[in-house]
């Protein structure tokens, strides 16, 4: 049996952020106190509802999905995988109604196309945590993107991914929907905040670097136009999975492992301080020990060309390229981080 009570009241007593959710939201409270989680999820899942400010409305959700996730992780009811794909869903959700309502602030009439978000890292993998942010990158077509007719296409493109950041990241009474971080797009230091989707094309086939070709692997078309994004991943598989690879491009990848550590160098030994996601041996390098081999090998073998790590390590294991010894310890022990993260 799954106790509730304790689990709201290890909330309460633990977790301010819950604690200040259940004292907003006494009746998904005594919802959840009575087990139906199912119930709370729904409510939830409708907090929004009704109200016109998208802003408000997906902090409303969120917040409420929040509280629901955690307290059914709390009482054991939804193990991490559950929890880490319905936060997956609430930010591809979150994003594709910020793109819609971005866009129709300018031209409120028109049906939302042509700009698409691309998941990247736990978000395109459908593996987010709690307090993970999102890092997608935003891509349009100048042709099919809604705007006045005065507008210039790049100068609306901007408008809609300025709108969008301030709906999802914007801190407010209400708080915030996701963290956006857009520094995963091509020259970020100088580039806009959206590429139009042949310019992206153009950047990936000539000039990308290791660590971008290792961030598609967990690529998805998630929100707004999902059709034009996936078409836009179709076109750049060539250069994820390439079916050779030159020694400079396999030393560039062991460089990326170096860089990793020397950039987060605290936290790394094992004991106090230790940083679960960076330290050695920790999140990240598990992630990045299955990407490198799918990297290497993915070209040549499609059964490798998946987002998930702990599927990836299992898919490389079936194809005799780590051992299935090596790949249940780093599942386990994977498993073991991501639920002590959460």
């Amino acid at each position: 049996m799954f106790d509730f009570n304790h689990a709201l009241n290890r909330a309460r007593q633990h977790a301010p952020f819950l604690s200040r959710a259940m004292d907003r939201l006494p009746d998904l409270e005594a919802t959840l106190a009575t087990g139906d989680v199912e119930q709370a999820l729904a409510h939830a899942r409708a907090a929004g509802k009704g109200i016109d400010d998208t802003a408000v409305a997906l902090r409303r959700d969120g917040l409420e999905l929040a509280l629901v996730m955690a307290v059914g992780d709390l009482a054991g009811p939804f193990p991490p995988t559950r929890v880490i794909t319905d936060l997956s869903a609430f930010a591809d959700r979150s994003l594709d109604t910020a793109i819609a309502a971005a866009i129709r602030r300018r031209t409120p009439d028109a049906q939302p196309a042509g700009f698409s978000g691309i998941a990247l890292g736990k978000h395109g993998a459908q593996e987010l945590n709690y307090s993970s942010d999102i890092d997608p990158i935003l891509l349009y077509d100048p042709e099919l993107l809604p705007r006045r007719e005065r507008d210039d296409p790049a100068e609306a493109a901007q408008r809609v991914a300025r709108a969008l950041m301030e709906i999802m990241s914007s801190v407010t009474d209400e708080g915030y929907v996701f963290r956006v971080d857009l520094r995963l797009r091509p020259a970020s230091e100088v580039s806009p905040l959206a590429l139009p989707f042949e310019a992206a094309i153009a950047h990936y086939e000539s000039s990308a670097l290791a660590w971008e070709r290792a961030a598609y692997i967990r690529a998805r078309a998630a929100s707004g136009d999902i059709a034009a994004g996936q078409a836009f991943l179709d076109t750049i598989r060539p250069f994820v999975w390439r079916r050779s690879l030159d020694f400079g491009a396999i030393a560039e990848i062991g460089r990326l492992t170096t860089r990793i550590r020397d950039h987060y160098s605290s936290g790394q030994a094992i004991g106090p301080g230790y940083d679960l996601k960076r330290g050695r041996g920790g999140i990240r390098e598990v992630e990045f020990f299955a990407q490198t081999h799918q990297l290497i090998h993915g070209g040549r073998n499609p059964a490798l060309r998946l987002r998930g790590t702990r599927a990836s390590l299992d898919a490389l294991a079936d194809a005799g390229i780590i051992s299935t010894d090596d790949a249940v310890i780093m599942g386990q022990s994977y498993d073991r981080l991501r639920t002590l993260e959460h």
